[in-house]
């Protein structure tokens, strides 16, 4: 199912009031925003659990799932059948739960019923799932294992995920849907919102990022080092050497110079490249360059100004790799 839906909360849109949310089979959709944006108000109305949605035939997974009287397995298995059952537990053996389904429900921790909740919700076989703040209740250590879960999870079906973590928008869609005060203000491939918004809400919102796919060559101690186009891309991270990664660095965390030479210091990634675009956000200026992928970079009007940063002009782009995450995608 391609379609594009309006959705509106109440009948007036006074709390949400959406036109052209475009879902595609297949594909996964990030629902990114603040706190009381609406987003899973967006939810709710597509799994039908909201009046006046188109109500899609799909997995849930509400941000506070409940779980029942009784052991953990016996609740994780609630509305399966014997075979999606049996998915399930491989499922929970991969989040690391498998061994707490014996145990009551009531034992477990925020970020275990999390994950018992979520093996239940991916084992499930409707063609779409819809998931808010999945990785919510997880602590930082397991969060990118049970998104690699997730996504693996999902078997290729389409899914909605609400987020308000960048990060986490970053690693687990392939498309991004901002919703701000209840209103859709830009919708498109994950990489292209968070280097290229559309207006200062939007900036607001997401913050200004890089988000690069690519190929995990190697690890050093705590570091990946992914390729990209015709970049090498340093960052933390534990991925595999081999697999596919994301590389996620904030605009703001890339120093520019002048020319092709760069400059002494100790960032560990140095990018040759040069400006194709200049945009003003609010009281900062967005560089975009070419460095054989797009690198965006933040700075003020007075170093735009000393380094003359405009387009056509030959740079030097340095990040530290403390301040890259590579993650599995």
């Amino acid at each position: 199912m391609n379609e594009r839906l309006d959705l509106r909360f109440p009948a007036d849109g006074s709390v949400l009031s959406i036109d052209g949310l475009e879902l595609r089979s297949g594909e996964r959709l990030v629902v990114f925003g603040p706190n009381g944006a609406g987003k899973s108000t967006l939810l709710r109305l597509l799994a039908g659990t909201l009046a006046g949605g188109p109500a899609l035939e799909a997995a849930y997974l509400p941000q506070r799932p409940y779980l029942f009287r009784g052991s953990a397995g016996f609740n994780m298995g609630l509305g399966l059948s014997a075979e999606e059952a049996v998915r399930s537990r491989q499922l929970a053996d991969r989040l690391g739960v498998g061994e707490l389904l014996i145990y009551a429900a009531s034992s477990l921790s925020g970020g275990e019923a999390q994950r018992v909740a979520l093996a239940r919700t991916l084992a499930r076989p409707e063609p779409w799932v819809l998931l808010d703040e999945p990785l919510s209740a997880q602590d930082a250590r397991d969060r990118m294992k049970v998104a690699s879960v997730l996504i693996d999870g999902l078997g290729g079906r389409g899914a909605v995920i609400v987020t308000h973590d960048r990060e986490e928008a970053a690693v687990l869609g392939d498309r991004m849907a901002v919703v701000v005060n209840g209103h859709l203000l830009q919708e498109g491939p994950v990489a292209e919102v968070f280097s290229l918004p559309l207006s200062d809400e939007v900036a607001a919102a997401v913050g200004i990022g890089n988000v690069i796919d690519g190929v995990v060559i190697e690890g050093e101690g705590p570091l990946n080092s992914l390729r990209a186009g015709g970049l090498t891309i340093w960052g933390l991270g534990d991925v595999p050497a081999g697999n596919p990664g994301r590389a996620v660095f904030g605009a703001e965390s890339v120093t520019l110079f002048r020319g092709s030479d760069g400059a002494a210091g100790s960032a560990r990634n140095r990018w040759v490249g040069q400006v194709t675009e200049v945009r003003q956000l609010g009281r900062l200026v967005e560089i975009v360059i070419d460095a054989g992928v797009r690198v965006v970079a933040l700075v003020t009007p007075g170093s735009q100004e000393v380094l003359q940063l405009q387009p056509g002009a030959g740079v030097t782009a340095t990040v530290k790799a403390a301040a890259v995450r590579v993650n599995p995608t």
